[in-house]
């Protein structure tokens, strides 16, 4: 059975490249990242074939795994192994061994060992339910030079098959490519010649062969791992926006039971009744939301707040269940593998890779038989909290988010999402420490765009100022709908039991 190694961080070995490296790895990432002294030209590849000579080709699954995607049965030339049968049907059968060993694998290879026997099958189960963390991970290109390799950095293993990956790439990271030698882990045994988008290796290491990466693409990132976490010390600070980085920096939220994540591309506005309408309806119908997360491209034209009313219709679909709503208006946003294989097309041929969605909404949703059912209740909820334009005092904002902390439950799992306006400054790293403070153990990420989208979830007060109250300069004044500017919008995701309410 095939291991998918995923290395954890090198911290001394990364910390010890010097500022030097690091620079001239960031000249020579561009569209591809190449090296002269690890790429020592030698007589076999002088005699590569053509086809060899693609500049990048989108990776494929391990065997294995494209086998059990696709039916087929997987012939191999394997060395049978001389074993003691009473030993081994011993070990196969008792249910605590099996389980401490399955455990240490990776949800890809849990997909084919549940097949093995019914003893494995119930040992996976069980470690689906228990293994709920969330995983955060990072392709930081700065921490990285040729001679180490690029490390894909990760803040433990991803034993449970996601329910959602939230990944977020700058512009300058989109279109990186690198020699398949240069990744760390390889993502081909033995390593080719060939060369691979880091997104697409990105996507393999951690959900393929599911779709379930929901990829931003904006300037400035947010990226702020717990402090313990081995990917700490690439935590993205509002310092490097004057020198931008190539990252791709995302988390993964683990499949939890009754949970259900809906993406709803929308590529044309005559596409709006028939993808965002007939979806939301149907949903409804057995489904309660949780959570609404959007992200709207900068191909779609704001002419007027009146352009988002459109979602009010969350609020008509359920009217007296309460639920979190956030968003953010970004450069361009990534769901499906399709658009992968056309970001490496645009590598190949030298052009950038915009795609045609205008709107991407992400639904969290719960069955309703849950919620109904007797002594149960769904152990997974999502909150949203909006800072505004006029909340630029840092005592406003500590009180806010401490108000919010104190008004939601903790959970034994949790991430957070950080939808930010790039206008507010120097404010992002005081939000970003003010949320820590309040909640220890939950990793954030998210991006800075121009223009954000959130309802208060729990519901705020109205503020009473009085009219003659000077006006910030950055205060929009009174939003209306669920648009907002010079804001930030916090989502909240929780899930498993609850520590404390």
């Amino acid at each position: 059975m095939a291991e998918i190694n995923c290395e954890h961080v090198n911290d001394e070995e990364n910390m010890n490249s010097s500022d030097s490296e690091c620079t001239s790895t960031e000249e020579n990432m561009g569209r591809g990242v190449q090296d002269e002294d690890n790429m020592n030209s030698s007589d076999s590849e002088d005699t590569l074939t053509e086809e060899n000579l693609v500049r990048c080709v989108q990776l494929q699954l391990p065997k294995h795994i494209a086998a059990y995607c696709e039916k087929k049965e997987l012939i191999r030339v394997t060395q049978p192994m001389v074993c003691d049968t009473d030993l081994m049907e011993k070990v196969c059968n008792n249910y605590i061994i099996v389980k401490k060993i399955l455990s240490n694998l990776e949800w890809q290879e849990k997909l084919l060992c549940k097949h093995v026997c019914s003893t494995w099958n119930s040992a996976i189960h069980t470690l689906n339910k228990e293994q709920l963390n969330a995983t955060d991970f990072v392709l930081d290109l700065h921490f990285n030079s040729i001679k180490n390799g690029i490390r894909f950095k990760k803040s433990s293993d991803f034993s449970t098959e996601p329910l959602v990956v939230f990944a977020f790439v700058n512009t300058s990271g989109t279109n990186i490519t690198s020699k398949c030698m240069s990744l760390l882990p390889h993502p081909c045994e033995p390593p080719c010649e060939k060369e691979h988008s880091l997104l697409d290796f990105v996507q393999q290491k951690v959900c393929g062969p599911k779709n379930c990466m929901f990829t931003v693409r904006a300037d400035y990132l947010c990226y702020f791992p717990l402090n313990h976490s081995p990917t700490y010390k690439h935590t993205y600070t509002f310092d490097m926006f004057r020198r931008p980085r190539s990252i791709i920096g995302g988390i993964s939220i683990p499949a939890i039971p009754d949970v259900k994540f809906n993406i709803i591309n929308i590529k044309s506005n005559s596409d709006m009744e028939k993808d965002f309408y007939y979806e939301v309806r149907e949903l409804s119908r057995e489904r309660i939301f949780k959570g609404v997360l959007v992200y709207v491209t900068e191909k779609y034209l704001l002419h007027s707040v009146e352009d988002f009313f459109y979602l009010n219709y969350f609020k008509e679909a359920q009217p007296d269940i309460p639920y979190a709503l956030g968003g953010c208006i970004v450069e361009d946003c990534i769901y499906d593998k399709n658009d992968i294989k056309l970001i490496i097309d645009g590598v190949n041929e030298g052009s950038d890779f915009i795609s045609e969605n205008l709107i991407s909404i992400g639904i969290f949703s719960i069955p309703k038989s849950v919620v109904n059912s007797e002594g149960e209740k769904c152990n997974f909820d999502v909150y949203s909290l909006i800072i505004e334009a006029a909340d630029w005092q840092k005592t406003k904002i500590q009180k806010n988010i401490d108000e919010f902390s104190k008004k939601i439950p903790r959970f034994e799992h949790s991430v957070a999402l950080k939808l930010s306006c790039v206008g507010r400054d120097k404010k992002h790293e005081l939000e970003q420490n003010y949320f820590r403070a309040a909640f220890p153990n939950t990793p954030l990420i998210g991006c800075y765009g121009n223009g954000e989208l959130g309802i208060n979830h729990p519901p705020r007060p109205v503020r009473e100022e009085p009219p003659s109250r000077k006006r910030f300069r950055r205060d929009a004044g009174p939003q209306l709908g669920i648009i907002y500017s010079y804001s930030t919008v916090f989502m909240y995701f929780g899930w498993g039991k609850i520590i404390s309410s």
